[in-house]
């Protein structure tokens, strides 16, 4: 017979040690393939959150009023490499004939009365994905879209006050504001187009606009008519680059005009970039530690369990020898058979691994404030980076488990074949 039909006839007729040598491939190889498909993944997901939170800077004022005339810094716009210009302008408005979610804080004031006691906190721009907190998956869309430029009029709110409301897409609410530089502003309907989730970073100060789920945006054309001013006035002027690496060129001919001596201060919004490869980079250790014990642990078990299935093979080899056959015939006959139960453990062990790598996400991930991240990384680690890890594991499997007969084969069996025999008896 044949190396290949010996080594079929074996695994078909040694059942129970086929099949632990099965488990053992099938566990090690979807327990580190998914590990390493993540770990891979992670690259891929700090690089694109570096480019997506180092994409723009923005000015704002110092000082108590902390509003100002979007003209003042218009000129900014006009630097070479400066993609475009998006004013924001963050207020409290108070949300009428609704209801804010309500919930305990750190800070507990008895001085809040009528309005004030159910503010909103409202922040108004052109393009609401491109806002910081949705690119760092603090908040993330669940119904609708975004704002876009053009927008009159629009909204977007949290899903927890949609749910206490009994809001939908397309239903109206009424906002008003508390006005500024000693101007009322007129209430202002507003129509849903969008409803997200998520927690952001709270600062609490006894006011219901604190909590994540008070948070709405609206379009900045709307929130100047809510104020009731004539001129653009905005919190932050928001400067989007064309490229990032251009960044730093930029930033420092910023710093050229003057700007920070008329009580300007120039920022880059990377904070929620730290937070985000926070999380991260602690998800990245777990998996780290996680891998390592597969590895000890299966190849640990590999390693043994091959041992112990050629040390009771003597007199197989032995029989073998006496009827001719080479070493080198023999030993590829147990590489065969440990192929075999390999090839037959791929699909089961692909299956797994994309079911651990879900698994893996929810659990380590869990609890986090950027409750987007599993997605984000999910997409990252989709079925083409999952086949190339995938092979990469199995071929380091293999060179694991061929290294590891040969090295025992060459242990037990380096006596001539005339000693082997002679051991039989």
């Amino acid at each position: 017979m044949r190396p290949i039909q010996r080594a079929w006839a074996y695994v078909r007729r040694k059942r129970w040690r086929s099949v632990t040598l099965f488990s053992i491939f099938l566990l090690l190889l979807a327990g580190s393939s998914a590990c390493l498909t993540l770990m891979v993944s992670k690259q891929s997901v700090e690089k694109n959150l570096y480019r997506s939170f180092n994409s723009s800077f923005f000015l704002k004022k110092l000082g108590e009023d902390q509003n100002f005339s979007l003209s003042e810094v218009e000129s900014v716009g006009r630097i070479s490499g400066v993609e475009s210009l998006a004013p924001e302008l963050v207020m409290l408005a108070n949300l009428r004939d609704k209801e804010v979610v309500s919930g305990q804080q750190a800070v507990v004031r008895n001085d809040l009365e009528g309005q004030a006691s159910n503010l909103l906190g409202v922040t108004a721009l052109m393009d609401s994905a491109r806002e910081a907190r949705f690119t760092s998956s603090s908040f993330k869309l669940t119904k609708g879209r975004s704002l876009q430029k053009g927008d009159q009029q629009k909204i977007l709110i949290h899903q927890e006050l949609a749910q206490k409301n009994n809001l939908e897409i397309g239903d109206r609410l009424e906002l008003e504001s508390l006005g500024i530089d000693g101007k009322e502003g007129k209430p202002l309907p507003f129509e849903i187009v969008g409803i997200f989730s998520g927690k952001q970073q709270e600062r609490f100060t006894g006011l219901s606009s604190d909590f994540s789920e008070n948070q709405v945006f609206i379009d900045y054309d709307s929130s100047q008519r809510l104020l009731g001013v004539s001129k653009q006035t905005v919190s932050k002027a928001r400067f989007f680059v064309q490229s990032p690496d251009q960044m730093s060129s930029i930033l420092q001919q910023v710093r050229q005009m003057g700007l920070e001596a008329k009580g300007f201060q120039l920022e880059q919004d990377n904070h929620h970039f730290e937070q985000v490869k926070e999380s991260v980079d602690t998800f990245q250790s777990f998996l780290q530690l996680f891998l390592y014990g597969i590895l000890l642990a299966g190849a640990g078990s590999l390693i043994l369990v091959l041992s112990l299935w050629l040390r009771d093979r003597i007199y197989e080899v032995g029989i073998l020898l006496s009827l001719g056959q080479h070493k080198g015939e023999i030993l590829l006959q147990f590489c065969l058979e440990i192929l075999i139960l390999s090839l037959g453990a791929l699909l089961p062990a692909f299956v797994t691994a994309r079911v651990g790598i879900t698994y893996l996400l929810q659990t380590l991930l869990a609890g986090t404030e950027q409750v987007g991240l599993q997605e984000t990384i999910a997409q990252t680690s989709g079925i083409a980076t999952s086949l190339l890890v995938f092979a990469q594991a199995y071929a380091f499997l293999l060179f694991l488990a061929f290294s590891s007969v040969s090295l025992c084969f060459v242990f037990l069996f380096r006596k001539s074949p005339k000693e082997i025999l002679s051991s039989m008896s």
